[in-house]
This record gives C-alpha cells, sequence and structure tokens, in this order.
C-alpha cells in the first residue's frame, strides 16, 4: 500500500540517506542544502513523502506560495531542481499512485497549481519517463522547455576532438599571456569578478556574497571557485556545483571585462572540463542557453565550442480548474 505523507523532522537524516542512494536525485534535494535558506522559505515549506509500508520509495521538496490570491505550489523553490525522487525506476501502477496521490494532495489542501522542474535524464542512473507520463495523463502539461548545453565527458579525447578548432584557439591565446590557472580558490577572490560580471550586465546573482561563501564553507566537496589569475590578480572564474556523483556544472561563469582579449574564461573552461573528466565525472553541465523557450545564439555558440549537447529542462504544470472550466 502506497501512501503520501508530509514531511516530518524527525525523517530528516533518513530524507538525505535517500537522496545519496536515489535513481535522480541531485544536492539541490537535500534538506542541508534548502536550509541555507534559513528562515526565508521556512512558512512556506510542504516537502511531500511516500512509503510503502515503512519504506521511503518517493519524496519531493516543495513550497507553497500565496500570490494573486491563489496558492501556489512550487518544486523547485530554492534550487535548480525539484521534482519526485525516487530509489530506482518505477513500474506503471505505482508511478499511477503517485501522480494520483500527489493530486489529491493539492486537492484537499486547496492547492490551485503545481510546478515541478525536474533533473534532466543525464542526471539518471537509470532512465525512465513512466513517473513522468502518469503526471501528464493524470493532467499535468507541459508548461516550458528550455535548453541545457551539457558536455559528455566519456570521449576519448575532448581537447582534440571534442572541442572545436575555435576553442583550441582561444586556448593557445590565453596560453600565451601566461594565464594562470587555480583550482578551489577563495571566495572573496571569485565574488570580486562575479560583481564585475553581473553590474556589467545590470543584473543580480542567484545568490548574496554570505550565501555562496556559506555554500563553499558548509559543503567543500559540491561547491567550490576555480579561477584564473594574470600576474596575481583574478581575471576569470567559475563558480562550480556538483549536481550529483557523477555530474560537474559551471553555476557561475564570470570575467573581468577589461581582460576579456586574454581568453582567460575560455583556458579556464577547458582546464576545468578536463580536469573533471580525470576526476572521474562523466557529464559537464554548463546550465540553460535558453531562457523561457527563447535561445541565446552567442551562449550556444560558445558553449558548443567546447562539444557541449542540448538537453530538455522540462517543466510540468498542474492547474486546478474552475467550474468555468479554466485554471
Amino acid at each position: 500500500m502506497v501512501s503520501i505523507r508530509k514531511f516530518s523532522k524527525e525523517y530528516f537524516e533518513k530524507w538525505n540517506n535517500f537522496i545519496d542512494l536515489s535513481n535522480n536525485g541531485t544536492v539541490f534535494h537535500r534538506l542541508d542544502f534548502l536550509n541555507y535558506h534559513k528562515e526565508r522559505f521556512l512558512d512556506n515549506e510542504n516537502h511531500l513523502m511516500w512509503f510503502k509500508g515503512d519504506s521511503i520509495i518517493a519524496v519531493m521538496p516543495m513550497a507553497i506560495f500565496e500570490l494573486g490570491g491563489k496558492k501556489i505550489a512550487k518544486s523547485p523553490y530554492g534550487g535548480s531542481y525539484g521534482g519526485i525522487i525516487t530509489r530506482g525506476v518505477l513500474n506503471y501502477s505505482t508511478s499511477n499512485i503517485i501522480a494520483q496521490s500527489l493530486i489529491q494532495f493539492l486537492i484537499d489542501n486547496q492547492i490551485n497549481e503545481l510546478f515541478i522542474t525536474s533533473p534532466i535524464k543525464f542526471l539518471e542512473i537509470y532512465e525512465c519517463d513512466t513517473l513522468i507520463f502518469s503526471l501528464l495523463e493524470q493532467g499535468f502539461k507541459f508548461n516550458n522547455s528550455d535548453i541545457s548545453s551539457v558536455v559528455n565527458l566519456a570521449h576519448a579525447d575532448l581537447e582534440n576532438k571534442v572541442f572545436t578548432s575555435r576553442a583550441r584557439n582561444m586556448t593557445r591565446k590565453a596560453k600565451n599571456f601566461k594565464i594562470d590557472i587555480k583550482f578551489k580558490q577563495p571566495v572573496v577572490d571569485f565574488w570580486n569578478l562575479m560583481e564585475l560580471t553581473f553590474n556589467k550586465h545590470g543584473t543580480q546573482p542567484t545568490h548574496s556574497f554570505e550565501e555562496w561563501k556559506y555554500l563553499c564553507d558548509t559543503f567543500p566537496h559540491s561547491f567550490w571557485n576555480d579561477i584564473a589569475y594574470l600576474n596575481g590578480r583574478p581575471v576569470a572564474g567559475i563558480g562550480h556545483i556538483k549536481i550529483n556523483r557523477w555530474t560537474d556544472s559551471s553555476f557561475y561563469l564570470c570575467s573581468d571585462p577589461e581582460f576579456s582579449n586574454t581568453q582567460a574564461l575560455t583556458l579556464l573552461i577547458s582546464e576545468v572540463i578536463l580536469k573533471s573528466k580525470i576526476e572521474g565525472f562523466i557529464w559537464f553541465d554548463f546550465g540553460t542557453s535558453s531562457m523561457n523557450m527563447k535561445a541565446r545564439e552567442n551562449i550556444f555558440r560558445f558553449k558548443e565550442s567546447f562539444g557541449a549537447v542540448g538537453m530538455f529542462r522540462h517543466t510540468i504544470y498542474w492547474g486546478k480548474i474552475d467550474q468555468n472550466g479554466k485554471y
């Protein structure tokens, strides 16, 4: 018998252990990671767990917000990925029970809408779409499909057979400037580059300095910064997130515009990808290259020069239909 329950604190360690041993869990699903938000989402969190008997078979981090007179549920709400995480692949019968119980929970709690962005397929050990199919069959719809650019590190010769001539030429140029690449560097050096980059574009990063420092200090094996230096000065940086045990990612790419001619960022990316392969990662995730299903062509071209290919990052949506047949 499969049942759905709200998360309670006594399951904190069991939840995290479940994520570590799951088929599709990521660092963004761990409760100790989500705790970096501190009080920000405390009143919104409504995590869900599914049990078969006394055993956990699935979990989903979720937060509920009051917006425009509606109760809107989101998974993720403070990370890149959310969605239902399972120990292994689910058969159709169990998938259908989970989908039905989720919708019944939403209805019982008068939740009007739910948005889910699940991990991309390459983040699964065993790929299976049966659960997504069951959710769609029960009334979910595709809401958005953006492209993440990822590099398969399994290629035998990344540098010469996967990186394009453009990337190799820019890398050689950077080496002529005697750029010094250093791994796992201080957050303060990295954040100086972040401020230069985001000020240039007139935007704000996802994290504050304090939040990013907290993550790097608390989870040093999952969050770190690699930096390219020129004569001791930071000129380009990558803020990493280890998404799961076989996937490294560049959550932040940043550089000092004053030194863009050195191609330091290109050299840094090249060295980081090669290092990730040596360290046993299978995938390197550059993050999204589109926004709201609109391509950012320059971003695509830059990432593709390192052999990145596009994979869908789907968001699905459920909405309660009113008496007029509208969501």
